[in-house]
Parts: C-alpha cells; sequence; structure tokens
C-alpha cells in the first residue's frame, strides 16, 4: 500500500481517537482502523470510561474478515495484562498481517513491547510516527513521566486583557458564537477546574452544553481550601447527575464537619489535602497511580491526601510566562498548583481545563504547569478600572518566553487564539 493510503488511513484514526478526549480516563484515547485490499473493515476509539481498548473492538466488529489485513492505530498496541488482556495478543490471534503505528507508548509496561510481541508472531509492524499523535494523548504521557495532568486554561478578556468592568460584571464580554465554542473545549477535558471565588460570584454550572451536551463524564473540580461552597450552588444541586469534587484541607472539614457532612450527602467528593508529616497514599489512589491503561474505581467519598506523598516524578521547571517558578499566589501552599495537579492525577485525571479568576489562573501560570492557553478577545477596551485576567507575574523581558501561537480563528465579532508553550509542552 502507498505512504500516501497509509497517511490517509492512519489520520482517519487519529480523527477517531480526537473525538475520545475527555472520555476515556485514566487510559489515553485510541484509534484504530483495519484495513484489506484496500476497503476500510472497521474504525472506532477507545470506548468512554476506557475500555473496551480501540483495537479489540475493531477486530469484533471485523470479525473474520480481519485475518490478513493491516491494522492503523494511533499508540502502540499494550502488552500487559491488566483488566483485559493485551491488544497485541488479539492482533496476534486475529491473523492481523501488518500494524502501522502512529505514536510509541512511554508506559513502561508498554515502551516497545506491543511492537516485540506482534514482530515476534511475525507481523509486520511499521511506525509512522507523527507529532499529532504524540500531541493527542499529552496528558496520559505527562501523567507517566511527572505525575500531572495536562493543563490548559482558559481566559476571556477585553482587547487590554480585563475580564470584567469597573462595576465587577463578566457577562458578558464575548458574543454568543465565542462562548459556544469556549463551552465545546470543555467536552476535551477529563476535568474543569475553578476557584471557590467563582463560585460564589458566578454560580457556575461548568457543563459542557455545546457541541457535546451529553458529556456526563465531565468532572467539575473546586479549589476551596476554606470549605465554603454552597449547598444552593448550581454544582452542589446537580452533583448526582455530574461529578463534583471539592479540593479542601483537612482543618477546614474538621472546623465545618456539619457543612461536610451535608456536601457528601448531597453527592459531592472531597479531595482532602493534609500538610505535615509525610504519608502515604491510600490503596485505592496507588492502585491507579501506575498511569498505564486500566480502569478507574468508584471515587470515594472521601479521599485524604499528605501533600509530601503524592506523586512527584520531576520537579516543576522555572515559569516560561515569568516569576522564576514563584510560588502560588493562593492564600495556603496546601492547595498550591503543584498539590492539586498531583492530587487530581492521583485520581486518574490526564486533562484538565482551568476557567478560573485571575488569582487561581494566574497561580497556575506563575508555577509553570499551564501548557495550553485558550484566549477569547472581545473589540471592547475597559480601560485599568477592570480586573486583569492575569495578575503579578514578575516578568522581565530577557527571561519570559515566547510562546507559540498554535491556532487563530474569528468567533462572531470576538477572536480566539490558542497557545502552546514550548517549555512545558512534553510532547
Amino acid at each position: 500500500m502507498s505512504n500516501h493510503l497509509d497517511r490517509l488511513f492512519l489520520h482517519h484514526a487519529l480523527s477517531l481517537a480526537a473525538r475520545g478526549l475527555g472520555r476515556t480516563m485514566p487510559n489515553p484515547s485510541v484509534g484504530c482502523v483495519l484495513v484489506k485490499d484496500g476497503a476500510v473493515l472497521a474504525a472506532t476509539r477507545t470506548a468512554d470510561g476506557g475500555r473496551p481498548h480501540a483495537e479489540t473492538q475493531a477486530l469484533a466488529m471485523a470479525g473474520d474478515a480481519a485475518r490478513g489485513s493491516t491494522a492503523y492505530v494511533t499508540l502502540e498496541p499494550c502488552a500487559h495484562h491488566g483488566q483485559t488482556p493485551p491488544c497485541a495478543e488479539a492482533l496476534i490471534a486475529a491473523g492481523v498481517a501488518r500494524v502501522l503505528i502512529g505514536c510509541m507508548d512511554s508506559d513502561p509496561r508498554v515502551s516497545g513491547r506491543g511492537v516485540a510481541m506482534l514482530e515476534a508472531a511475525g507481523i509486520t509492524v511499521e511506525k509512522m510516527l507523527l507529532p499529532e499523535a504524540a500531541a493527542l494523548n499529552r496528558g496520559f504521557f505527562r501523567r507517566i513521566a511527572q505525575g500531572l495532568p495536562h493543563v490548559a486554561c482558559k481566559l476571556a478578556t477585553s482587547l487590554d486583557g480585563l475580564m470584567t468592568d469597573a462595576t465587577g460584571a463578566s457577562q458578558w464580554i464575548t458574543g454568543a458564537v465565542a462562548r459556544a465554542h469556549g463551552n465545546g473545549l470543555r467536552a476535551k477535558y477529563d476535568a474543569i477546574l475553578t476557584g471557590i471565588g467563582t463560585v460564589l460570584t458566578d454560580d457556575p454550572a461548568m457543563t459542557s452544553r455545546a457541541p457535546n451536551p451529553s458529556h456526563a463524564h465531565l468532572i467539575r473540580v473546586v479549589a476551596d481550601r476554606q470549605l465554603r461552597l454552597p449547598l444552593h450552588s448550581k454544582l452542589v444541586k446537580s452533583a448526582n447527575q455530574q461529578p463534583v469534587w471539592v479540593i479542601t484541607s483537612a482543618e477546614s472539614v474538621e472546623l465545618a464537619a456539619s457543612h461536610a457532612t451535608e456536601l457528601r450527602e448531597a453527592g459531592v467528593k472531597f479531595l482532602v489535602v493534609e500538610n505535615g508529616e509525610a504519608g502515604r497514599i491510600p490503596p485505592p489512589l496507588r492502585g491507579r497511580l501506575g498511569g498505564g491503561r486500566d480502569g478507574t474505581q468508584a471515587l470515594p467519598t472521601e479521599i485524604l491526601l499528605h501533600a509530601e506523598s503524592l506523586p512527584h516524578s520531576a520537579p516543576l521547571q522555572p515559569s516560561p510566562y515569568g516569576g522564576g517558578g514563584a510560588p502560588s499566589t493562593t492564600a495556603d501552599a496546601s492547595l498550591s498548583p503543584e498539590v492539586i495537579l498531583r492530587a487530581l492525577a492521583a485520581e486518574g485525571i490526564t486533562r484538565l481545563l482551568i476557567e478560573a479568576g485571575p488569582a487561581l489562573s494566574t497561580a497556575f501560570l506563575a508555577a509553570n504547569t499551564v501548557e495550553t492557553l485558550h484566549w477569547y478577545r472581545a473589540p471592547i477596551l475597559l480601560g485599568n478600572a477592570g480586573k486583569a485576567a492575569v495578575g503579578v507575574l514578575d516578568s522581565t523581558l530577557p527571561d519570559a518566553a515566547r510562546l507559540t501561537l498554535a491556532e487563530k480563528r474569528a468567533l462572531g465579532g470576538d477572536v480566539y487564539e490558542r497557545y502552546e508553550s514550548n517549555a512545558c509542552s512534553p510532547v
């Protein structure tokens, strides 16, 4: 088969895998296309929830016709026994003749083993390693390598970078088209994070309303050190329909015990960070830290995390946005960006979208944790009486890295820009 057709079928697999982003945590979203004699036998992606895997689904769809076919897969087939047998074994058993891979898997349990298993069985394996295939599962890879999810931050501002006017109003700076696009972004992430200040001010629902309103997997997370999340908030009222997690301190849970009980009864899940002596991560967490293609378990009502014992594979680097890796601007180091991210990664989160006020957004930027910026700009000027979307970063021209503009488009009267931080990106 020609290289042109190989690339065409692999890109088809990539487009399928992209549809699973935000739906397969902690597993990667993988696309698989089975082709024989130039005809597509089956095309699918990893199922919602992370299982079944793409390869096993495609093989089941193709049946006996899979024998002698070529499998185009966006990620190296797994080679380890988890809750399901290895996909490499399934491809061998089905009699697939050739496998073309778009990206190698950095999971230590797979990394090269899938290819070796296929080749040992006489299957022709070819690698067409594409940057877009690696970028597709950057959160999966970052969680394995650093114990952190892929982090994106969304901002909506005036031309002069303000998110509120002089009265404090922010609804709405951007128009309906831009807001719909922004809501659609949420469908590509495992979780969306905001701060308690935003909840108290705006009472957001934080759901994915467009273009995929059925994304019930989206986990809504609130950083709330003092446990002030109101029972009457939209988040709490809908917690039994769509997950709501609150990250708070052990001290606040103790001081607000009755409120904590009411939140639990409403369906809110707790990630409680406790400083002090280093402790151990409870077994339900530790069992999911491997980062590989495993299934998740239901999150208990409360998880106690010691900040010092959260997974820490690599130190955070100085911030490309400025601040030199400065400490968080949040009020309590127990809820620093790094602690929040490692707690979420421990629970299987691979892709996180931050939609917050300037304090929390700036803290994550200054801590060098944000890889992608989604910026919506309205064609208005609000002046310095409003609130800036990004606070003090202590940037200087010599050490402030320039981000890469990866995408730009007009949305109604507004402009959307996506920036990538080369200093942060693992791919």
